[in-house]
């Protein structure tokens, strides 16, 4: 195999090379933005073990990058300074001197590209005819270019066992072991993790919360083990939402503290907003209803101001839940109600399910009628279209609030609170499609949806991190939409 000489490669102005003791490999520190307290790098890297192919005069090998920063000079930044060290990181040498941090998670779907003439000077018309599905391509030098967005790596030895690509007609558990013996015949420890994380949230989803928590911990371990603070974090928070329900919700409360500090020193609005949804169910678990409603206050302030409607609409009805819960008839109807308001603007189909709950809520009834589990809903390992929410599962622990802590009996009729829980619940009947009302989206339509999140950074493979839900299904249903706008219903 042929040796190359990296430092042949004439960089752009700005981007700095890190010393390699045996120069068997590139690092490249590419410079991002900057604020009053950080200067932002990705540091950019050719993968372990990769190799290098040469086709149509274009050489290429697969790279990774870790997204950094280096904390500035002056009072506030030094105060800052004290504050992180105590959370622990993974820390970095600029070439240039001084330090810097991790701030974001590892991205593996990176190549770096040259031409083998090393005198030639690369357009970026030639890259992107060359790698039209990736989405970037960025110049870094007159003959070095970063490609991302790449969903396979050709030049990476991995490739050949590479992750199946999910497939939607096939349910997300079985997609999921598949994805995760792929990882480990490959080696490949970080995809390793978030198969093992969307595998113990499937077992969640369908009803074995124990075996969730077992199979959490194994990736929890993982990503400690390979310092992925990002990775880390989202085990966290979904082991939390395991241990509510076993209704340990002082542990799970310790978890989503843990994530929401970690958000909030990455600038992670995304995460914080869940993080805080997710404090509010313990915080309701625990019996502390008017707290919660300040979790769910905060966490919804947050939804509006990144425009997710759906968490917006869902924080609205758990915060009627909190009123409810505290005697307040009126803020609870109300609450309720501007949730309702909201799924109809939507077109989710909740809006009318959540609408026959409240009016009942408003009257005083009770609910003698089945719970929506009893409904026909389909269970199990191959319960393929109720797997998608996954990001629902708060509805599960909010409705099982209504009877783990209240001694409630039995077969006994809901009322109060309870039917508002009631109503939430419903949103795992609602998984199915026969009889639901729901609509699939025409296969052009899932397709570009599946593109997308493909190429979106808070895409699992398999689950988006954001709502939870797991895509290829989600894809499926007309009336979904990306939490962060990126597809519309």
């Amino acid at each position: 195999m042929k040796v190359w000489d990296w430092q042949d490669l004439v960089l752009d102005n700005g981007i700095l090379r890190e010393s390699m003791s045996d120069g068997s490999r590139l690092v490249l520190w590419v410079p991002g933005a900057r604020d009053g307290t950080f200067q932002y790098w990705e540091r950019v890297g050719i993968a372990a073990r990769a190799e290098v192919t040469v086709a149509e005069g274009l050489c290429a090998t697969a790279a990774t990058s870790i997204p950094v920063r280096q904390r500035l000079g002056g009072l506030f930044g030094k105060l800052l300074g004290r504050l992180r060290e105590a959370k622990g990181s993974r820390d970095f040498v600029l070439p240039g001197g001084g330090s810097a941090e991790q701030c974001g998670e590892r991205a593996a779907d990176l190549m770096l590209v040259w031409a083998e003439d090393s005198n030639a000077v690369l357009e970026a018309d030639r890259i992107q005819a060359r790698w039209p599905e990736g989405g970037r391509h960025q110049r870094l030098g007159p003959n070095l270019y970063l490609v991302g967005g790449l969903q396979t790596q050709a030049t990476s030895p991995a490739a050949a066992a590479a992750p199946p690509v999910p497939s939607p007609e096939v349910s997300p558990r079985k997609n999921a072991e598949d994805i995760l013996a792929a990882a480990r015949q490959a080696g490949d420890r970080p995809n390793e993790a978030s198969a093992l994380t969307d595998l113990g949230i499937i077992l969640l989803s369908e009803g074995d919360p124990r075996g969730s928590i077992t199979v959490l911990e194994q990736a929890l371990t993982l990503t400690r083990q390979l310092g992925d603070r990002a990775r880390e974090n989202d085990v966290l928070g979904n082991l939390g939402l395991a241990l509510l329900h076993i209704q340990q919700p002082s542990r799970a409360r310790e978890l989503f503290e843990h994530v929401l500090a970690y958000a909030r020193s990455t600038g992670d609005r995304l995460a914080e907003k869940l993080a805080l949804e997710r404090l509010g169910l313990a915080t309701a678990s625990l019996g502390d209803p008017a707290r919660a409603l300040a979790f769910f206050e905060q966490a919804l302030a947050m939804a509006r101001q990144v425009g997710d409607r759906q968490q917006e609409a869902n924080l609205l009805w758990l915060q009627g839940i909190q009123h409810a819960e505290l005697g307040q008839r009126e803020p609870a109807t109300a609450k309720a109600q501007e949730a309702i308001a909201l799924f109809a603007k939507q077109g989710k189909p909740q809006a009318g399910w959540y609408g026959a709950y409240l009016q009942k809520y408003r009257m005083g009834l009770f609910d003698t009628g089945p719970e929506p589990q009893s409904q026909g809903v389909t269970t199990g390992p191959n319960a393929a279209t109720q797997a998608y929410l996954g990001g629902s599962l708060v509805a599960s622990v909010v409705a099982g609030q209504a009877q783990a802590g209240r001694g409630a009996a039995p077969g006994k009729a809901a009322t109060g609170p309870g039917l508002l829980r009631m109503a939430l619940s419903a949103t795992k009947a609602m998984a199915q499609f026969a009889g639901s009302g729901f609509q699939m989206s025409p296969p052009e339509v899932q397709q570009k949806r599946l593109q997308t999140c493909a190429a979106c950074e808070h895409h699992t493979g398999l689950r988006c991190k954001i709502c939870g839900c797991f895509t290829g299904a989600k894809s499926r249903i007309l009336h979904e939409s990306c939490p962060i706008g990126k597809w519309p219903a």
